[in-house]
């Protein structure tokens, strides 16, 4: 199948002399930081295992691998270089809503989505709105802002046509989400022009369809200029996963399950290899496979016309040819036990095989996608390779291979060696191991570059917001000593982009004053968490945070920070909190535990600050009621009580 697809690929585009345009021997290679699907097997079976440790050599090996995976790859890099049309670079896809706690962060030109007005309903005992579909719209002017209320005039799509409105919102009562682009296409000028066209020619988006028209579509169409629908998109995936099921795994266990209800015990052994014919299961993976080629023809165009990004569109092609794959390969297993193992056994022992089989082959299909998701990298930017080290500057990512894996460490120093700069030493942080199956801990040490032996890249991080270098560099530091990787959550790649990129704006004050929102208020409507977020630095902590530690407790492991005390300096990674807590006796405690970074979780539970006490005032809330039995009945009880305000 491999080779039929990149058939398909030089018959469609026919740029034969673009094979090799992205390989490793170009200087401007890009690539989106993403999964190799090798190596993710190689990373979570032996934790960076290889048969020799490239011991931060980098010097290249030989890769003949003539694989499903080579040769997407090698189609991919039959694209056009994106460089050529870097103005036009785009991507919906690359896109996060990000809940939106001040109303100074509004701006004119973003792109906003707040709850629809129908089929959401509020959860008021878990202070939780369910949201079933977001309305989209684009910021036309800030007409004012006050304490948690926001006046915005906005221009979007409705069942109506494209209209221009003023609407006013108070973050008490009411989500908003600000969805951020990593690669807009236009400026916010041009988006609010763009939105305003439509209002004027009407040329576009003369009608709502929910389908191909909606208030997403209009919205993404003023930012990237191509209309996207994420929600539109969720449905379809989930439409296309129930019919892969229904007609691959789900349709013999249908099946067999007919026909236990019309023939006797005797009869199921025999009659389980008559249960799935072989049409049903062959014709449904004719359709399948004829579903991927034109999805991979659709995405490789969007990607050609500048509307998805190389890292989406990889993502795209792996998630599209890994199920299949993963149908594919669990259809065939399912269908030589069904007719060569079920009929040797009992009914009693059959019967449940099957069942058993099935519910794992849509499982194994629905956690492939999932899976690549979970491993791919944080930075969906391109990377540049290194042909002189002058590329390299201080605060840098740089991505390379360590134990044959893709890894990435943050730059503290490079000294050149030669006069052509292609030889020195460089100092990394990063996640290191001393060993193949040593404990990997976050360290900083130099390593030599040789640039005719080494692939190494620099992630092109412009697109993103990012810190000063020396503000990069200090962040690295700080977490040297650190050994809590993780695969699916902190491995070296999440450790450079904490250390790299601005994931918070911590430029607004970070809580309002009680007397600015204590006033009358309808019926609220918003959620009052919003995320929990890590710690990496005791700095980030303020007293009257609400965290949870694995150090606290297993269960009951949140509380409100009271106190803080360093243990071996301000700058050092062990200290002493002191946290209120609700234990299993009903009663408000207060205990001290010892926090080392290095090796402890710590996380902080953000609420939405215009529904919440000030830091103060929720430490005294739980001073109050130290010692006392509540009724709260949990922990999230408590400690909604505490910071929870409450409006005259």
């Amino acid at each position: 199948m491999a080779q039929r697809y990149a058939s398909l690929r030089n018959n469609d585009f026919g740029n034969e002399e673009l094979v090799n345009e992205l390989s490793d021997e170009d200087p401007l290679q890009r690539d989106d930081g993403g999964v190799d699907i090798q190596e993710i097997v190689a990373e979570i079976g032996q934790h960076y295992y290889t048969s020799a440790h490239d011991n931060f050599s980098f010097v290249q090996s030989t890769n003949t691998e003539a694989d499903a995976h080579t040769a997407l790859e090698n189609a991919i890099g039959k694209l056009d270089d994106p460089e050529k049309n870097c103005n036009k670079k785009s991507c919906a896809n690359c896109s996060k809503p990000k809940r939106v706690e001040n109303v100074l962060s509004l701006k004119k030109g973003q792109h906003i989505s707040m709850p629809g007005q129908k089929s959401n309903f509020y959860i008021k005992a878990k202070r939780k709105l369910k949201r079933m579909y977001d309305h989209h719209a684009i910021i036309k002017e800030i007409k004012c802002t006050t304490g948690t209320k926001v006046s915005m005039v906005l221009i979007h799509l409705d069942r109506s046509g494209v209209h221009e409105e003023t609407k006013e919102f108070d973050l008490r009562e009411k989500e908003i989400y600000i969805v951020d682009y990593v690669f807009p296409r236009y400026d916010p000028d041009t988006i609010v022009a763009r939105a305003e066209s439509i209002l004027t020619k009407k040329d576009k988006f003369k009608t709502y369809n929910l389908v191909t028209g909606n208030c997403e579509h209009f919205a993404t169409w003023c930012v990237v200029g191509d209309g996207e629908s994420f929600q539109v998109q969720s449905l379809r995936q989930k439409i296309a996963d129930a019919l892969s099921r229904l007609f691959g795994a789900g349709s013999k266990i249908a099946k067999g399950i007919l026909r236990l209800l019309f023939v006797s015990s005797d009869e199921i052994a025999s009659g389980l290899s008559k249960a799935v014919p072989e049409l049903v299961l062959g014709g449904a993976a004719a359709l399948y496979l004829i579903y991927c080629i034109i999805m991979t023809v659709l995405h490789v165009k969007d990607y050609k016309n500048g509307q998805i990004c190389r890292s989406c569109l990889k993502g795209k092609l792996l998630d599209l040819w890994l199920t299949f794959g993963a149908f594919g390969l669990t259809s065939i297993i399912t269908f030589l036990i069904l007719h060569f193992v079920v009929p040797a056994m009992v009914p009693a022992v059959g019967i449940p095989l099957i069942i058993l089989l099935v519910l794992l082959a849509v499982a194994f299909q629905m956690i492939v996608p999932r899976l690549r998701k979970a491993l791919s990298s944080p930075f969906s930017v391109d990377r540049v390779k290194v042909v002189n080290l002058g590329q390299i500057g201080i605060g840098d990512v740089l991505s390379h291979r360590y134990y044959g894996v893709k890894h990435s460490s943050i730059v503290t120093e490079v000294k050149v060696e030669n006069d052509k700069k292609t030889k020195g030493r460089i100092r990394l942080v990063h996640y290191g191991s001393s060993a193949i199956f040593g404990t990997k801990k976050i360290v900083e040490e130099y390593i030599e570059i040789d640039i005719h032996k080494s692939r190494i890249y620099v992630l092109n991080c412009k697109p993103l917001c990012t810190f000063e270098s020396d503000i990069v560099v200090s962040r690295a530091r700080s977490r040297i000593g650190e050994s809590k990787w993780a695969i699916f959550s902190n491995r070296s790649d999440h450790f450079s982009y904490w250390a790299k990129v601005q994931q918070y704006n911590n430029d607004f004050f970070d809580e309002i004053s009680n007397e600015e929102i204590r006033r009358p208020m309808s019926r609220t409507e918003a959620s009052l968490f919003i995320e929990k977020r890590d710690i990496h630095r005791v700095e980030d902590l303020k007293i009257g945070d609400v965290v949870q530690s694995n150090v606290i407790g297993i269960i009951d492991d949140t509380g409100i920070l009271s106190s803080i005390r360093y243990l071996d300096g301000q700058d050092g990674r062990k200290f002493e909190i002191e946290v209120y807590t609700y234990s299993f006796s009903w009663t408000i405690i207060r205990k001290k535990y010892t926090v080392d970074l290095n090796k402890d979780s710590l996380n902080v539970k953000v609420y939405n600050p215009s529904q919440c006490q000030t830091m103060e005032q929720r430490v005294k809330n739980a001073r109050d009621v130290e010692n006392d039995k509540g009724l709260w009945w949990t922990t999230e009880g408590f400690i909604e009580h505490c910071i929870e305000l409450k409006s005259d």
